[in-house]
């Protein structure tokens, strides 16, 4: 979670957050002192929480919370960690803003329920991150589909705590502004009974420098396709390896990157069909996205999954659904498909195998697309966000 509380914009900006991580900083030197294993284990985990870009002067922590979800051994000790780190976070925040009461609150989802609430009571503007979908939402999209393929029935699709649904909900109604980076989320605000006033559409920023095409890209037949995210239920993976099977075609190859949260024997009806690497550390990923040809994405529930932007950056051609939250522009930047749909993804690789001249434009289109949604265009979209509200000149 990270909040910015706000006391006049060029002046007294603040953020607090759970840990940010400064390499050879006083967390860094701590963690000299645990056995090697762990200690390396946290730093590859706590690096991830660190920013070039970031003032550290600026940055108030709240470590505690963060340490003890990370130390976490079992998935359901990790996630009682999680929502305790985030409602500590949360209960501290509001004791913050009861006190300093800031021109402007800006909170995550799932850590502002008790800061919000502050928010109303002490009269200051409140905006909200929605990074993913309505959790009622999702919920009911993820139980239908353990119905939908016995293989996942035992499935457990984390979001089954009262409590965590409780907190989620009442944040979407007690936000003044919700700031989301897709229509997805957008919409499924909606239907869960938030008034559409208020949202902001703002798609995330896109790391054009980080990821990029190859100089001189593949034209020749076949198609190498890629996926990059959690390999599972809510992915929607299992359909595009069920469009594969259907295709039976040995000029296409796909490669399935990242873990396996839903275990392994779902994938059996599929094995020879594609090649899965487990890990990969982030600084290897372009290359992973340069050696493709095609992204494919068939999500079931996202805010808006940033492996697309990485490979529409990456001048990749992407076949994703409604549900993945992607800006991107069906027949221009690759292919929206409708969800749970095995028949149109395979005819879209059929597309993208048969035509290089078509992936070869479309691989221009995605490019174009990403560089107009870099860091830039965001820092200028928020920017203009906040001046509005706190002019008064936004609803």
């Amino acid at each position: 979670p990270l909040v910015g509380i706000v006391g006049g914009l060029d002046v007294d900006l603040a953020f607090h957050t759970s840990v940010f991580f400064v390499p050879g900083g006083a967390l860094d030197r701590m963690l000299s002192v645990l056995p090697a294993r762990i200690r390396d284990r946290l730093r590859r985990q706590l690096s991830r929480r660190a920013h070039p870009d970031v003032n550290p002067a600026l940055v108030h922590q709240h470590p505690l919370g963060e340490i003890l979800h990370l130390a976490a051994r079992s998935p359901e000790k990790a996630r009682r960690a999680l929502y305790a780190r985030n409602e500590r976070f949360d209960r501290a925040i509001a004791r913050l803003i009861a006190r300093q009461r800031p021109d402007i609150y800006v909170g995550f989802d799932g850590s502002a329920e008790y800061s919000l609430e502050a928010c109303r009571a002490s009269g200051v503007p409140s905006v909200l991150f929605q990074a993913i979908g309505h959790i009622d939402y999702g919920y009911r999209i993820l139980a239908e589909e353990k119905k939908l393929h016995a293989a996942f029935a035992n499935v457990d699709i984390d979001l089954d705590s009262r409590e965590w649904h409780r907190r989620n909900a009442a944040e979407a109604l007690l936000a003044d502004h919700i700031v989301v980076p897709s229509e997805y989320v957008r919409d499924t605000l909606i239907a869960e009974g938030r008034d559409e006033r208020g949202i902001h559409l703002i798609p995330y920023p896109i790391d054009t420098k980080r990821f990029h095409p190859t100089a001189t890209p593949r034209t020749g037949r076949g198609l190498r396709l890629l996926f990059a995210g959690q390999i599972g239920m809510r992915k929607g993976v299992i359909y595009a390896l069920q469009a594969l099977q259907r295709l039976s075609r040995d000029d296409i190859e796909l490669t399935l990157v990242g873990g396996l949260p839903d275990g392994t024997s779902w994938l059996e009806p599929y094995r020879g069909l594609y090649e899965h690497i487990p890990s990969v550390p982030y600084n290897e990923m372009p290359a992973l996205f340069q050696a493709a040809d095609a992204f494919v994405f068939p999500s079931l529930h996202e805010g808006s999954a940033m492996a697309i932007n990485e490979a529409l950056a990456s001048g990749l051609p992407a076949i994703v659904t409604p549900n993945s939250g992607s800006i991107m522009r069906d027949g221009v930047d690759g292919f929206l498909v409708p969800l749970r749909d095995v028949d149109a993804i395979a005819d879209r690789i059929t597309r993208l195998a048969n035509d290089p001249a078509l992936r070869l434009a479309m691989a221009h289109s995605a490019r174009a697309r990403a560089e107009a949604h870099d860091f830039a265009a965001y820092r200028s979209a928020f920017a203009t966000l906040i001046d509005r509200i706190l002019s008064g000149h936004t609803a």
